[in-house]
């Protein structure tokens, strides 16, 4: 049985080597208190409940994470704010914790929809946005836009069964650029100057 070790004090590192380094370190205590940094190098398993950062905090700790080193000089931070009652995530973030991407907050439960009933979710400026301009009648399968619709050229699209897609190309005879297809005809819808041209003609 090997006898117990008991360390008052080091002036400088202090290291265990279990057996070949392959061993198993155990500390039967109740509670480990660090008074500093500590590193870990290898994967780590808890079978407690909770891990518990800013332990005995005073109210003078007002963010505390965690830390995620994505290279030698990148981290990512997942924290919790006492200021703002939040749970806050970054991409990049100093050793310390402090952003340099800003912290983005994390919705608890469920994410309420920005607007009011039918209105469609769009990204205004990082978060949801809605507009009375753009809705969606789910009882009535009824899509309303009042403004403008912008269809950008990206080729003929392939028919779908029992509908009539609109698209834009390039301008044809028919004047618009603007072309429907469906199962039994495709073709460029026609500009009144064109119509009254051929009517005229023909």
């Amino acid at each position: 049985m090997s006898s117990p070790i008991k360390i008052s004090n080091t002036s400088g590192d202090y290291t265990i080597t279990c057996a070949d380094g392959t061993g198993t370190f155990k500390v039967n205590a109740a509670n480990i208190l660090f008074n500093g940094n500590v590193t870990q190098i290898a994967n780590s398993i808890t079978t407690a409940d909770f891990i518990t950062v800013a332990a005995n905090n005073t109210g003078s700790i007002n963010n505390m994470g965690l830390l995620a080193q994505a290279n030698t000089t990148s981290y990512a931070g997942f924290r919790f704010s006492t200021t703002s009652n939040t749970w806050q995530i970054s991409s990049r973030v100093n050793s310390d914790g402090s952003a340099i991407d800003p912290y983005q907050t994390l919705a608890a439960g469920n994410v309420n929809a920005a607007g009011s009933n039918t209105q469609i979710q769009f990204n205004e400026l990082g978060v949801f946005g809605a507009t009375s301009n753009f809705t969606f009648d789910y009882a009535n399968n009824r899509l309303t836009l009042t403004g403008s619709q912008a269809l950008v050229n990206i080729g003929t699209p392939a028919n779908v069964a029992n509908a009539v897609v609109l698209y834009s190309n390039a301008v044809g005879v028919g004047g618009t650029g603007l072309y429907f297809t469906s199962s039994s005809a495709q073709d460029e819808l026609i500009s009144k100057t064109k119509a009254i041209t051929y009517s005229i003609i023909f």
